[in-house]
């Protein structure tokens, strides 16, 4: 597997003047946020690829992202309460929804809505041919990053196979350096026994919490909750834990 996150295409693309970007096909190609900042500093950015468009996904409304999805083929929510790290773990009570889509080539998209913001999007089972790559994966959904991420191996889950290997990337806010709509995103891959079938892209958000959200925020001594509310959907097919804390 690759150290280092995908380079962006850039340097085969130029802006137009609707602020979007031509491939070196001349195809436009839609993009979060600029290449860098305006002291120098890369950025990371979402691009329109053949797969899929992120920027159509991440931080959109429900109504929104059924435009581009159709119907879920899967609602619920598992929690009641939203998290973020920035840069120690936080909790805030929330509204919380997932959905979920069957969605070619992607085996499942799952997004976790927050106060009716898609907060998580989550794409399982990526299209690929041989061992997985890390830069590959990344390309294929149009994710560009500026830094190396962290890696670690990972348990795979409660009835996991005892000899599967996982391996996770993750890129935190500083690494990934990823803006959608304003807001901070975090980027986590990981992937069982370095197949494509078996992998999974998440962008999360983690932009510190507005004055509404702290308002919110749930006592330190408090973890996750563990009450539901109904109906309540399965865990991630492939199973791979949480970041620790």
């Amino acid at each position: 597997m690759l150290l280092a996150a995908c380079s962006s295409d850039s340097a085969t693309s130029a802006k137009n003047e609707s602020g979007q970007t031509t491939n070196e096909d001349g195809q436009a190609t839609k993009v979060s946020g600029p290449e860098t900042a305006p002291d120098g500093t890369k950025l990371g950015q979402l691009r329109s690829s053949e797969h899929i468009d992120l920027n159509l996904l991440v931080n959109k409304t429900p109504a929104e992202v059924e435009a581009v999805m159709g119907p879920a083929t899967e609602t619920g929510t598992d929690r009641l309460s939203c998290v973020r790290f920035v840069p120690q773990r936080v909790f805030f009570s929330c509204e919380h929804e997932i959905r979920v889509w069957k969605r070619p080539p992607f085996e499942q998209v799952r997004i976790e809505f927050e106060d009716g913001r898609a907060a998580n999007v989550s794409l399982s089972g990526l299209p690929g041919e041989g061992s997985f790559n890390l830069d590959a994966a990344l390309a294929s959904i149009g994710v560009s990053l500026p830094e190396a991420p962290s890696h670690d191996n990972p348990p795979l889950g409660i009835g996991g196979e005892p000899e599967a290997v996982v391996d996770r990337w993750e890129w935190s806010n500083d690494r990934a350096r990823l803006r959608v709509d304003g807001l901070e995103h975090r980027v986590r891959v990981s992937v069982v026994n370095s197949e494509w079938s078996r992998a999974k892209i998440e962008i999360i958000n983690n932009h510190p919490l507005d004055p509404g959200q702290t308002a919110r925020i749930k006592p330190a001594q408090g973890s996750a909750p563990a009450d539901a509310m109904s109906p309540v959907l399965p865990p991630p097919a492939d199973g791979v834990s949480e970041p620790p804390n």
